[in-house]
């Protein structure tokens, strides 16, 4: 599992991630970027830290390599994460918070009480188990379908014309 965050701390969830690394079956990797080398140094077993890159293409391979993206962020708006993990085929785990749930649907990914951390390692477990089910395809497409930036665009126009006129 991935997660992905510019800078990490408790609002992002990374305590959440070292709790789940304790409690998730062996076979399970967590993989974090975006970390400080301190935090790196301090990560528990199970948990590997990458530091923060730069590179898109260094980004959408490790996206696309996860079988599941987590987002366990406490405080959030609209993270783009979860759309980028979309847009690589992966599907997202997230807490209830801001606007995050609203990237996904039942088939993309599952929504988690914000801070119910057993909930959330049975969501992963559910998606790593039933891949059938969270498919590339179905995330590729939902991201294409509702967040393609160029169709987006023309929404945000469409808008400020409308209200221009009134």
């Amino acid at each position: 599992m991935l997660g992905v965050a510019s800078t990490w701390d408790k609002r992002k969830g990374l305590s959440d991630f070292c709790w789940l690394s304790e409690r998730l079956p062996e076979d399970y990797q967590v993989v974090l970027v975006g970390l400080s080398q301190k935090q790196i140094d301090t990560l528990p077993k199970g948990v590997v830290g990458i530091r923060r890159t730069e590179s898109v293409q260094e980004l959408a391979a490790m996206y696309s390599l996860a079988d599941v993206f987590v987002n366990p962020t406490y405080v959030d708006n609209f993270p783009t994460t979860n759309i980028e993990a979309l847009a690589c085929g992966t599907p997202v785990i997230t807490y209830n918070t801001g606007g995050s749930p609203e990237a996904i649907d039942e088939n993309t990914g599952i929504v988690v009480t914000k801070g119910n951390k057993e909930a959330l390692k049975n969501a992963i477990v559910e998606v790593v188990t039933n891949k059938e089910k969270y498919t590339s395809e179905v995330c590729r497409q939902r991201a294409v379908d509702h967040f393609d930036k160029d169709d987006r665009f023309g929404d945000y126009i469409e808008l400020f014309n409308k209200t221009l006129k009134r």
